[in-house]
């Protein structure tokens, strides 16, 4: 479905988004999870698939916390004496998402999704470990979700095009109890999965390989916004070929993601490597601080449309 907010965009860009939602949690997989693989979908790879057509275009312990301050309804929408949402209001408007200008990181590209039914996307590879180690691996099942990707059109200090991923954030209406359970699950899986090896195929110069990967997962941050908030980091290992244990020429990566829920809504956020926990501070365009506040302003923007409302 399309927006107020979207109709100055492209129909391109609207596909593009469409092909980030399809192709978000695609990783190496094992056989056994290739069933699975729809439910899967890659946000980096997404991101290359929203950068090719802005070239065409030229163009994450668990903790209470207490609610953010309050928003008006948009739209002249009232809330009901009782805090409820208004009879019939179920899906998660625009307005529950954060605004470019709340980033501090500027960008000129706002692509925008909702849907129905769509399971609570986190991490895959914290899902696989879930799986592999006995506990429910199934993500739960939103009943309305919205979902935004902020780009540059121009990646920073060059003239060309190149779509410079900023942001994504999907915010996800659930029962109230999968609401709450969700965050109980993850600190379950998290005490199980604070470090997993992994070995998969992977394709490499001058054909497959089978690599050795070590994930390691930590709460960064916790009681910061919302109702529950933790702020997650994944790190990964170089991968390490197995034939000839010899170290693959790839740098390890690290992805941090903020999990923010307020009444039935949970957000997940994943901002762009560099801007918060995953480099030194020298090396970050926003400090630990401004990303906490994202977090903040992302339950204040999810007030609009939480029940119970703040």
């Amino acid at each position: 479905m399309r927006d107020d907010h979207d109709v100055d965009q492209p129909t391109d860009l609207a596909f593009a988004e469409r092909m980030r939602r399809d192709l978000r949690d695609v990783r190496w997989l094992e056989p056994a999870e290739i069933r699975a693989r729809a439910r899967r979908r890659s946000r980096r790879t997404a991101m290359a698939a929203a950068t090719a057509v802005l070239a065409v275009l030229s163009g994450f312990a668990v903790a209470a916390g207490g609610r953010a301050g309050h928003l008006a309804p948009p739209g002249g929408q009232r809330l009901s004496s009782n805090g409820a949402e208004p009879a019939g209001r179920a899906e998660i408007p625009q307005e529950a998402l954060l605004d470019p200008t709340e980033v501090g990181v500027p960008s000129d590209v706002r692509l925008g999704d909702s849907g129905l039914q769509e399971p609570v996307r986190i991490d895959p590879l914290l899902q696989s470990c879930a799986g592999e180690r006995g506990l429910a691996a199934e993500p739960p099942v939103s009943r309305y979700s919205r979902s935004q990707t902020l780009l540059q059109r121009a990646a920073p200090d060059k003239d060309q095009p190149g779509g410079f991923w900023v942001l994504t954030q999907d915010v996800y209406r659930l029962p109230p109890r999968a609401a709450t359970r969700l965050f109980v699950d993850l600190a379950a899986t998290m005490a199980a999965c604070d470090t997993w090896h992994e070995s998969r195929p992977m394709q490499w110069v001058g054909g497959p390989v089978t690599v050795s990967v070590t994930h390691t997962w930590r709460a960064a941050s916790a009681n910061f916004a919302g109702d529950q908030a933790v702020v997650l980091q994944r790190t990964s290992s170089t991968p390490v070929d197995v034939a000839t244990g010899k170290p693959l020429d790839l740098q390890p990566s690290t992805e941090t993601l903020l999990l923010v829920r307020v009444g039935d809504l949970v957000t997940v956020i994943v901002p762009a490597s560099g801007l918060g926990f995953d480099l030194p501070a020298a090396d970050r365009r926003a400090g630990d601080t401004e990303l906490l506040e994202l977090g903040r302003a992302a339950a204040r923007r999810m007030c609009l449309a939480a029940n119970p409302a703040c």
